[in-house]
């Protein structure tokens, strides 16, 4: 950051400003701000571009201005760049400003490929608790099955996802390292998963029965948990939508179109939501994998002509 704008950042957060009274930065000055935080961090824009999963295309705009950054874009680049929280408060409450008369607000983050805002909240929490009533959750998927799901979303969107390769190997890559963390016991992971989440074959059935036997591999991990709720079981409030609790404090849900949304306020109703799913559950796994495993199995046996 320019000596200028560091001195009032400074300024600001030793008046007890931050956030509150602060002049509302141009994209030009936020980008600024952004550039020269990089530079203090020694990365190129290219660098950080594969940090936080964007192109480095972006980063350019961004920090030339022409493309006003959304909050969770600046959330991405200050936390990667290991900004004071002072200075993450700061720029994000300038990122949160409406632009001028006759502007639009900053599109929220989409895409399947945006998977950095679980990301670097992982990384944050201690506690995490995954719901999922569809499909298997990202920290469980086998390389295959997020490819697929993915290419899916691309080709529903523009028709064709080979174009989008290049992006989809990133999210993948970006899935794989998120899963690291289940092996730092250190965090806690709970997931619970409705038993349509077996029964829907997102893939062929070899990779099913792979990815079924990888669910059972994550399962004997000792710092992680996974129940099922049986088909049958007495639901509860239909269970519309997956999401993610972090500490029981922020809650990330991701929608069909792979829009991110964070929701601080309602984290109390989601806990209760998957204490009371989590109750219905079970987590002796054996007899419905196996179950699964000998289905996937069958199907994937050759059939004679």
């Amino acid at each position: 950051m320019t000596d200028e704008a560091m001195t009032g950042a400074t300024e600001r957060e030793s008046a007890g400003q931050v956030g509150e009274t602060s002049p509302t930065m141009t994209a030009e000055e936020l980008g600024r701000a952004l550039a020269d935080l990089r530079r203090q961090r020694g990365l190129s824009g290219e660098a950080l571009g594969q940090m936080i999963g964007v192109s480095q295309a972006k980063i350019s705009k961004i920090e030339r201005g022409v493309l006003r950054p959304s909050p969770v874009d600046v959330k991405r680049i200050v936390v990667a760049l290991d900004a004071p929280s002072e200075l993450i408060s700061e720029l994000m409450a300038q990122a949160n400003e409406r632009p001028a008369a006759g502007g639009r607000s900053p599109a929220p983050a989409r895409g399947v490929g945006n998977q950095q805002d679980f990301f670097v909240e992982e990384g944050r929490a201690t506690l995490i608790r995954v719901f999922e009533p569809v499909a298997v959750p990202a920290l469980m998927q086998i390389s295959e099955y997020s490819r697929r799901l993915v290419n899916a979303f691309h080709t529903v969107e523009s028709g064709d996802h080979r174009p989008h390769w290049a992006g989809t190997a990133a999210t993948v890559s970006l899935r794989a390292r998120r899963q690291e963390r289940l092996y730092d016991t250190t965090k806690t992971f709970e997931f619970v998963l409705m038993e349509s989440v077996l029964g829907n074959m997102y893939v062929t059935p070899g990779y099913m029965l792979a990815q079924v036997d990888r669910i059972e591999q994550v399962s004997r991990l000792e710092n992680v948990t996974v129940r099922i709720v049986p088909l049958g079981a007495p639901l509860l409030l239909p269970p519309a939508h997956g999401f993610t609790l972090f500490d029981d404090e922020l809650v990330l849900v991701e929608s069909l179109d792979g829009a991110v949304r964070q929701d601080n306020a309602r984290a109390e109703f989601y806990v209760s939501f998957f204490e009371a799913y989590a109750e219905i559950a079970t987590a002796d796994l054996a007899e419905t994998l196996d179950r699964y495993k000998h289905h996937y199995a069958e199907l994937a046996m050759p059939r004679p002509d």
